[in-house]
């Protein structure tokens, strides 16, 4: 099959590939030019991948492929890992207990310690504050309180049979995706 592999213009680095069905007509000549160029050259989408830049690409097997595997994918997932052992309210917690206790144990004069006691006592006051809603919350009739593994047990029996593949779910703020 005839397709059109699209690269940047000024760079030669590779976008895409493009062709059309049957019932249509595609070429070079009816693609925009501004920032683009293109080779046709014959491929099966089906099997075979462009690979490289305009003038050192080519046509390979999918089997031959080379997997592309970025510092900010790893990066990422690094930072997922970590993030699903210590999310960083832990890893905060931690901080804090053990500057608590340098504090303690040293000689550091208490003004320069008002910020960040002001802190501590923001954050230990929410916490309780969260902790008591949960309660109410699993008290209260009219209300479903769902604890972590509660809602990981009714996520995965939703998604069971591979529908997560088809249907995703959406992004929720604070959760590893």
């Amino acid at each position: 099959m005839k397709v059109i592999v699209v690269f940047n213009k000024f760079t030669d680095e590779y976008i895409g590939i493009t062709y059309a069905t049957d019932d249509m007509k595609l070429d070079e000549a009816a693609c925009c030019d501004v920032h683009f160029k293109y080779k046709t050259v014959d491929m099966d989408p089906e099997t075979e991948v462009w690979q490289g830049n305009f003038a050192e690409g080519a046509v390979v097997p999918l089997g031959q492929q080379k997997t592309v595997i970025t510092e900010t994918e790893l990066d990422a997932d690094c930072q997922d890992k970590i993030f699903r052992e210590y999310r960083y309210y832990h890893q905060l917690n931690v901080v804090y207990g053990v500057l608590d206790k340098l504090i303690e144990a040293s000689t550091i004069d208490e003004s320069l310690l008002g910020e960040y006691r002001s802190m501590r006592q923001y954050i230990d006051s929410i916490v309780s504050n969260n902790e008591r809603y949960k309660m109410a919350y699993a008290a209260q009739d009219g209300y479903e309180y769902r604890d972590k593994a509660k809602e990981r047990e009714v996520l995965n029996a939703q998604l069971e049979g591979g529908l997560h593949e088809v249907l995703g779910r959406e992004a929720h703020p604070g959760t590893p995706q």
